[in-house]
C-alpha cells in the first residue's frame, strides 16, 4: 500500500468521525441530506494493509454511486473506524454506530472474533451489518441483521484439502492460527482430508499477532515427511514462516493456504513466498464485463490491481447500496434490512442471494508467480 494514501485514509477517517459525532454539519449538508454508512476494519497494526485496501474498495463503491446521483438524491458518506483487529475495540465501535441514528448500515469486519463481538449489538438495534471477510462458521445464521459476501470456513477448509489433492500431496502438515479463523478452516480441512485419503502428517498451531519464530514448527514439519504445508492463517505469520523455511530444511516443501493469504500484502515477502498456492473467490482474469470494469476502475483510482478482499468488500457495499435504492419510501434501518435479506445481486465475486446470512461462492486456485497471482487450472 502506498504510505501517502494510507495516511490520507486515516486523516479522512478522523475528519468524518469528528463531523458526525460532534454534530458539525457535513460538507454535503446536514444529516437529512446524507446517508451514512459505518465501516469497522483494522486500519493500523499487523493487518492494516488488508484493512485499508478493504476500505478503499468500499470507498470506490460509494464514489461510483454518488457519481450517479446517490440514493434518492442523497449522497453517501462513510464513517470509518479502526477496530485494531480486537473484539474490544470492535464492540465499542458497534455501540457508537448503533447509538447514532444517522448510520443506516455497516460494512464490517476483518476478523471473525470482531464480528462475533459486534453482531449482537447490531441485532438489538436492528442495524444491518455485512462482512466481506469474516468467515467463522459460527456466524452462519447468527442474526437476521448479519450477512457476508465471504464464504464460511466450513467451505474453505474443504476446498483447501481438495487443492492439496489436486497438487498431488499425499501427506500434509496442517498449520493453523489458534483462533476462530484458523480452527474453523483446519477442522473442515481435516474432515475432507480424511474423506479423500490425505494423511495429516502433523498438526501445528501458532498465535496470530504473536508468533514470530517458526523454528520448532518447521523442524517438526521437516521430520514429519509431509509433501506440503497447508496454512490456515493470515499474511504476516505465513510470510515469516516462508522466510524461515530454508533455515530448518523445509526449502523444498511447498506451501498452500486459505483465502486469508489471497492478498497483495503477501508480495511484501518477496522470493520467500514465490510459488505459494492460495484459495480465492475473485479472479481479475475473469473476462466478464462487470469484473473487468471493476478492475479498471480500481486500478485507475488506486494504481494497483484489486485482490480478493477488495472485490468482496466492493460487493458487500454495493449489496447495501442497491438495497437502499430498491426502497420506495423512507430509508429506515428496518426497511434496508428487509431489502438486503431478499436481494439477488450480481457482483464482481459472484451472485448474492442470502440464506442464513451466507451466499454460495465459487472458489479459485492461484499460485504466486513472481509477485502476481495466476490461476491454477
Amino acid at each position: 500500500m502506498k504510505k501517502k494514501r494510507v495516511m490520507s485514509v486515516l486523516v479522512a477517517s478522523v475528519i468524518t468521525v469528528s463531523m458526525l459525532f460532534t454534530g458539525c454539519a457535513s460538507s454535503k449538508g446536514d444529516s437529512s441530506d446524507v446517508i451514512y454508512i459505518g465501516t469497522s476494519f483494522p486500519m493500523s497494526g499487523s493487518v492494516a494493509a488488508d484493512g485499508n485496501l478493504i476500505v478503499d474498495a468500499i470507498q470506490l463503491a460509494v464514489d461510483q454511486v454518488n457519481a450517479e446521483g446517490g440514493i434518492s438524491g442523497k449522497m453517501v458518506e462513510l464513517v470509518k473506524e479502526d477496530d485494531e483487529a480486537t473484539p474490544t475495540s470492535a464492540s465499542a465501535i458497534a455501540n457508537k454506530f448503533v447509538e447514532n441514528k444517522d448510520i443506516l448500515g455497516v460494512v464490517t469486519s476483518y476478523n471473525s472474533s470482531c464480528c462475533l463481538a459486534q453482531v449482537p449489538i447490531y441485532e438489538e438495534a436492528g442495524l444491518t451489518a455485512i462482512s466481506p471477510v469474516a468467515t467463522s462458521p459460527a456466524l452462519t445464521g447468527i442474526s437476521d441483521y448479519f450477512y457476508r459476501t465471504a464464504p464460511s470456513d466450513a467451505y474453505v477448509g474443504k476446498v483447501g484439502a481438495d487443492l492439496c489433492q489436486k497438487l498431488g500431496w499425499k501427506s500434509v502438515a496442517l498449520l493453523y492460527e489458534n483462533d476462530d479463523y484458523g480452527m474453523g478452516i483446519s477442522k473442515e480441512f481435516e474432515a475432507q482430508a480424511s474423506t479423500i485419503g490425505i494423511d495429516i502428517a502433523t498438526t501445528q498451531t501458532f498465535v496470530y499477532g504473536e508468533t514470530v519464530d517458526f523454528g520448532t514448527i518447521l523442524t517438526t514439519v521437516k521430520d514429519s515427511g509431509a509433501d506440503g504445508m497447508f496454512v490456515c492463517g493470515l499474511v504476516t505469520e505465513t510470510g515469516l514462516l516462508c522466510e524461515q523455511k530454508a533455515s530448518y530444511g523445509c526449502e523444498n516443501i511447498p506451501v498452500a493456504g486459505a483465502n486469508g493469504l489471497y492478498s497483495p500484502a503477501i508480495f511484501e515477502y518477496g522470493d520467500a513466498v514465490d510459488g505459494i498456492y492460495v484459495i480465492g473467490e475473485f479472479s481479475a482474469e475473469d473476462s466478464s464485463e462487470v469484473v473487468q470494469k471493476f478492475v479498471q476502475d480500481y486500478k485507475a483510482k488506486y494504481e494497483e490491481e484489486p485482490g480478493n478482499w477488495a472485490a468482496l468488500a466492493y460487493d458487500a457495499t454495493m449489496v447495501l447500496l442497491e438495497s437502499m435504492k430498491n426502497i420506495d419510501g423512507e430509508l429506515t434501518r428496518e426497511a434496508i434490512n428487509k431489502e438486503v435479506s431478499q436481494i439477488s445481486y450480481e457482483g464482481v465475486a459472484g451472485t448474492y442471494k442470502f440464506e442464513n446470512g451466507d451466499s454460495s461462492k465459487e472458489e479459485y486456485y492461484f499460485i504466486n508467480n513472481g509477485g502476481k497471482f495466476e490461476l491454477v487450472e
